[in-house]
């Protein structure tokens, strides 16, 4: 259960990551892949949790086994795995939740093509992958008070006839979370997983997915 507490301490916490030469900095990442609506006091949201997380996040932790984080890799790498929540915060500072199964009838995820696939059943998950989602949960109870007892975990399944993932957050690409009467679309790839580019005319930090200086209007 030890690197599932790390799991929660580090979706919310403030680290820096070595890839190759460019840092990930987490909390950039994980806005690009939480995303919130809110309207009033109503708030929905969409947690894509991609499986470089575990890379990114664990992999240079001294807490953390190279082994469990193989492993967490291994377990998730077949699916996309969404956390969402739906929640309206009432007059007495009490939070009301859509349940899981009305959520799940809800929730789906539309490609770029436009086709639109459906969270899997329990039946269609590997034992390895739902044990460790159900371990998360009280995690996110423990951690997050009501609001993590109202987030639920979906998979997914979205391959290609050579039976690799159509969404990564690599390679260029969309597609949209739908749950709860709302769209949650995310472009790909990451922006955190890019190295940074160089302004050509004052050598300035630039996004790396940025084809031209806004300043200057050069290429990048």
């Amino acid at each position: 259960m030890r690197f599932l507490f790390l799991f929660i301490v580090l979706l919310f916490g403030e680290m820096s990551f070595a890839q190759e030469t460019s840092k990930i900095k987490l909390t950039d990442y994980i806005r690009e892949i939480q995303i919130w609506e809110k309207e009033e006091n109503h708030m929905t949201l969409s947690f894509w949790i991609p499986k470089s997380y575990w890379k990114i996040a664990l992999e240079d932790s001294p807490q953390v086994p190279k082994e469990t984080v193989d492993q967490l890799i291994t377990t998730f790498e077949n699916y996309i795995f969404v956390c969402g929540l739906d929640l309206e915060i009432n007059l007495d500072a009490t939070m009301s939740f859509t349940d899981e199964a009305t959520l799940r009838n809800s929730m789906s995820i539309e490609d770029t093509d436009g086709n639109i696939y459906l969270p899997l059943t329990n039946e269609q998950i590997s034992v390895d992958a739902l044990q460790m989602a159900e371990a998360m949960k009280p995690m996110f109870t423990q951690m997050l008070g009501q609001m993590g007892a109202g987030m639920h975990f979906y998979f997914f399944e979205i391959k290609d006839d050579n039976n690799n993932n159509i969404i990564d957050e690599y390679q260029e690409g969309n597609f949209t979370i739908k749950h709860s009467s709302k769209e949650f679309e995310y472009t790909l790839p990451l922006v955190a997983l890019l190295p940074s580019k160089k302004c050509p005319v004052d050598n300035a930090e630039m996004k790396g997915n940025w084809k031209y200086c806004p300043f200057h209007g050069k290429s990048l």
